[in-house]
């Protein structure tokens, strides 16, 4: 009776949701059903996957949240963008005993080890780890790290600091005793974990259409603009697997926190074409939808809701925007270089603004109407696309562009309302757009600065990547010694060789990114000002140094120093396979006037040696595997 009773509360507070996830198995076989408080019952059907219901308490959550066993697949699951006033209301509510929806994860495999895959409760999970990690307080007062051994532990060893004023420790205690509702799906394919959370916010309650529509697609456009979106927002992780404890550091947060996003941060908000709540909403990632479409569809489609629905349906329908059209120009076009077209002209957006000193919305916008201004830059960015994919075209100098749009939507050019926005209406204003603005772009045939010319955007996004994968990144100040730029440091790049093995050796599939010339230590960058006179540039806790100060010292060129790399990598202890397609990987980009060089190490078929030796990553760490290890090592390759 007791777990009848617990599976009807959970349903219920799961809501909508929890109709849709019993209604995806009417018509089928029934499921294996294992309902169970401790010391409960038990009942079961006849499939190969369960499905278990049990309260569990905070402090047993808490304890598996640090033993990071909670995953976050971000092929389906939304941002962590919960602003700090729902999070307290969350903790509010568990204090007064009040019921919490459902938790809804799944049992996987990630690495070899056990995991549990959060479906439903991103946000909840994480409001309480954050409270009791005294991340924000709830009435001004925050949780006593004493209460619980784990962060007791951790208060101990200086991993967290105990803010105050402090909640009453029985209060504390009776909070961690709180026991949630958490159901496990075990035993369930990739497919059928996307088709739950797929159900479970299909009615719209939970997530926005456009959270919807990319919700477990795997569909070419959705993969796209996933990509494009996070790279904007500043959220972007190297793999679709992200470990619940790192997730805070890429939230989007509403307050100037220590960790995460601060939304007015985000180049959307923070040049007012959308608001803090569409952000959060995913209108964000509703808007790169319609830009990429406009970048990869000729003649221009229409752009509404129907048309976005179409580019992610599998369907034959009559629309423009079908997914089998979409996906037909992508690979023609190749994913790549629609995502540089993209980020270039973003760029491009953003660099001008820098110069102009003023918002968007302020600056091009001065005859105010919040609503239409998404389609005011939607239009800009697809002209300015136009002009530099197009027509081969650049600025003339991005102070005469950001002059020319200066007032530039107060001009006799009608932008539509809401709705649909019609194909031809649209090519039209995009047509105008450009013979306005033509007159301040020349031709280029600087080709080598093209190609020297990384995205600063996309640079930033993959630095920030760091954050949640340190095995697979590694960040160099330069192939120098700090203290003699002009000496070329062997012992230094022959660890790069050995690290780039051990990036290698991670998984099947793994891809690595090792930057050369951005220091992780403020005293490298220190340094390197004192005796170079560069001073670095800021990204969160990283500096850019770049390696022209190096290269001037030794007197090469970019080209020069290029082909020694590659002889010294193919030369390197490193076996001459992987050498070879390391080399291959080895580019050097500039970022706001800072030379840096960047390589892929990517894993093959099989693990790989330096000087004779396998080499695996442990977080930051590198280190050897001798033994019986070997051959845990070479079951990471299955083909191998």
């Amino acid at each position: 009776m007791v777990a009848v009773q617990l599976v009807a509360t959970s349903m219920l507070m799961l809501g909508a949701g929890a109709g849709n996830l019993l209604s995806a198995n009417r018509g089928r076989s029934p499921s294996t059903v294992t309902v169970s408080l401790r010391g409960g019952t038990t009942v079961t059907g006849n499939e190969n996957t369960e499905l278990s219901v049990k309260g569990e308490s905070l402090q047993q959550l808490y304890s598996d949240y640090i033993q990071n066993r909670f995953l976050i697949n971000r092929r389906y699951q939304r941002k962590l963008v919960w602003a700090v006033e729902e999070k307290q209301r969350l903790i509010d509510s568990a204090l007064k005993k009040l019921p919490i929806p459902l938790i809804l994860l799944a049992e996987s495999q990630y690495e070899g080890n056990a995991r549990l895959e959060v479906i439903d409760g991103l946000q909840r999970l994480d409001a309480i780890f954050s409270f009791i990690e005294n991340k924000y307080p709830v009435d001004g007062k925050y949780f006593d790290l004493e209460t619980l051994s784990d962060t007791k532990f951790l208060k101990d060893s200086s991993s967290l600091l105990q803010r105050e004023p402090v909640w009453d420790r029985a209060a504390c205690r009776d909070f961690t005793n709180y026991h949630l509702p958490v159901s496990t799906y075990r035993s369930a394919s990739e497919s059928s974990v996307d088709e739950v959370f797929r159900r479970i916010n299909s009615s719209g309650r939970h997530l926005s259409l456009q959270e919807i529509r990319q919700a477990g697609s795997v569909a070419e456009i959705a993969s796209l603009v996933r990509r494009v979106s996070a790279a904007i927002r500043g959220d972007a992780s190297l793999t679709d697997y992200v470990n619940l404890q790192d997730m805070p550091k890429i939230s989007i947060t509403n307050k100037d926190l220590e960790y995460g996003i601060y939304d007015a941060d985000i180049f959307w908000v923070k040049n007012g074409i959308l608001s803090r709540d569409a952000v959060r909403e995913s209108r964000d990632e509703e808007l790169v939808l319609d830009l990429l479409l406009d970048l990869i569809l000729r003649p221009l489609a229409s752009s509404g809701t129907e048309y976005r629905n179409a580019a992610y349906s599998d369907e034959r329908v009559s629309h423009s925007t079908s997914g089998l059209s979409v996906r037909a120009r992508l690979l023609s076009m190749g994913r790549g270089e629609v995502e540089r077209r993209f980020m270039e002209t973003l760029d491009l957006i953003t660099e001008t603004l820098e110069v102009a000193g003023t918002p968007y919305s302020a600056w091009a916008v001065t005859q105010q109407n919040p609503r239409g201004i998404p389609r005011h830059f939607h239009a800009l960015f697809v002209a300015l696309e136009q002009l530099l994919h197009e027509e081969n075209l650049v600025p003339k100098s991005k102070a005469e562009l950001a002059q020319a749009l200066k007032g530039f939507w107060d001009k006799d050019l009608s932008v539509p309302g809401g709705g649909n926005w019609g194909g031809n209406r649209k090519t039209a204003l995009i047509e105008s757009v450009k013979g306005a603005l033509r007159k301040h772009f020349q031709p280029t045939t600087d080709e080598h600065a093209l190609k020297l010319q990384e995205h600063a955007l996309r640079f930033e996004s993959t630095l920030r990547m760091a954050l949640t994968e340190d095995a697979l990144f590694e960040l160099k100040q330069g192939f120098c010694l700090v203290n003699d730029p002009s000496r070329f440091d062997d012992n230094s790049f022959e660890k790069i060789m050995k690290i780039s093995s051990a990036m290698a050796n991670t998984r099947a599939g793994a891809k690595g990114v090792i930057f050369i010339g951005v220091a992780d230590d403020t005293d490298d960058a220190t340094s390197i000002q004192r005796l170079t006179g560069v001073e670095s540039y800021k990204i969160d806790r990283f500096h850019v140094t770049g390696t022209q100060h190096e290269l001037d010292k030794m007197r090469r060129s970019v080209d020069e120093h290029f082909r020694w790399l590659i002889e010294r990598i193919k030369s390197s202890k490193l076996e001459r396979r992987f050498a070879d397609v390391l080399a291959g990987t080895l580019s050097p980009f500039r970022y706001r006037d800072y030379l840096l060089w960047k390589l892929e190490p990517t894993a093959m078929n099989s693990p790989v040696t330096h000087d004779g030796k396998f080499f695996v990553r442990s977080g930051p760490a590198t280190a050897e595997v001798t033994g019986t290890g070997i051959v845990d090592l070479v079951r990471r390759f299955p083909s191998s």
